[in-house]
């Protein structure tokens, strides 16, 4: 017996809180009695870029802060002009939307083995992509070079203000991306005490913003143009190959012991190899993608990458995990049920990293530092008990 099974569906994504957090947040409005204010407010302060304390004056000689200084110019419980990054929001943002299709396969290949195959294939439209109303040019592509900022619009003088000193930022429907995956499946079902399953997934996906949020931002805005060709690149969170082997087995003679166990190996998500010690294309943005080529960590737990330029250019550190689950379910008495359980999380423990830092300006250039989300911890172990009447 054979199945052939295909769909279409056009999808719309809901508007995420953090898509719009900016426009209402009071620390980002126009005026406001609490903002975030850099020192410098639009660049990187030349004091520790050199390896000396802040140069401001608000934090000279610092870590300490000169707050008599602070209060005087910013009193408690006034309201003052947002000197940090201000939210505008966009009268024709659009909520994103997805078209997808998909192909499949599926055939028994005996009382209790079958197969499937399938491609799917998806196409995000109207993506929200951060942009910078004011825009900025740096006068030399040093990192510590002053900004000079363009109003594109004239917002400024349209609200009777001065010139802002710092981005206004926006949310446009700018974002486009493709995904292609290719799903395969051998499953056994239960039969002789055992049953398990294999899967397997080939996938790829492209874009010219990194992860959908709707709160990308675009660091090759060049004045009015996004240049979002130059952002087309991998998915930061899209793995190209992805194998599961999952199974169960009831052991005869035991007591009604069941084991059962899932193994995972994934290979890396995206890193983008750059530099932020210069401002390359000098548009106020210290994110400039390296040259393609082999890039390597310096100390321990460094690694070395194959980069072939452009955002996520290279790949991070694989992924692989086995879990363990055995079980007792016994009887105490009439219909009733006592279920033991010992399950082992990361049994062998795998150390699994997070990926590292891209910048080579940074002390840990591609040096693991951190462990891989909930699931990148090492060797964990629970019991449990279930009583069922």
């Amino acid at each position: 017996a054979a199945v052939v099974r295909g769909g279409y569906g056009m999808f719309f994504e809901k508007t995420r809180l953090g898509a719009t957090a900016g426009f209402v947040s009071p620390t980002s409005m126009v005026f406001s009695d609490s903002f975030t204010a850099a020192f410098p407010t639009d660049r990187a302060d030349p004091g520790p870029s050199r390896g000396q304390m802040p140069t401001n004056p608000y934090l000279v000689n610092g870590p300490v802060v000169n707050w008599a200084l602070l209060n005087a110019a910013y009193p408690p419980g006034s309201q003052n002009r947002n000197t940090g990054t201000v939210y505008l929001d966009n009268p024709d943002r659009r909520v994103p939307y997805i078209h997808q299709v998909s192909l499949g396969y599926q055939r028994q290949l005996g009382p209790q083995l079958s197969t499937a195959i399938d491609f799917i294939q998806s196409w995000t439209r109207d993506q929200l992509i951060t942009f910078n109303l004011n825009p900025a040019t740096r006068a030399t592509t040093a990192r510590t070079g002053s900004l000079s900022y363009t109003d594109l619009y004239g917002i400024a003088g349209q609200l009777g203000i001065s010139p802002f000193r710092n981005q206004v930022l926006t949310r446009q429907n700018l974002g486009e991306g493709r995904y292609s995956g290719l799903n395969f499946q051998l499953e056994k079902r239960m039969s002789n005490n055992w049953s398990s399953r294999i899967s397997y997934a080939l996938a790829a996906a492209s874009s010219n913003f990194e992860n959908g949020n709707q709160t990308d931002t675009n660091p090759f805005q060049l004045l009015d143009d996004p240049r979002l060709d130059l952002n087309e690149g991998p998915n930061g969170f899209v793995r190209r190959h992805n194998f599961v082997f999952s199974g169960r087995v009831q052991v005869p003679r035991t007591g009604g012991l069941t084991a059962s166990g899932t193994y995972r190996w994934m290979s890396g998500t995206g890193i983008t190899i750059h530099d932020t010690t210069y401002d390359v294309d000098r548009n106020g943005q210290l994110y400039d993608p390296l040259a393609a080529g082999e890039y390597c960590g310096a100390g321990q737990n460094s690694i070395c990458v194959d980069n072939v330029g452009g955002r996520n250019g290279a790949r991070g550190p694989n992924f692989q995990q086995t879990d363990m689950r055995f079980g007792w379910r016994l009887r105490p008495f009439g219909e009733t049920t006592l279920d033991v359980y010992f399950e082992v999380f990361n049994i062998f423990n795998e150390t699994n990293w997070s990926n590292p830092n891209g910048d080579q300006r940074s002390t840990d250039f591609l040096v693991l530092t951190s462990l891989f989300g909930a699931n990148g911890y090492p060797r964990q172990g629970q019991f449990g008990f279930r009583f069922g009447f």
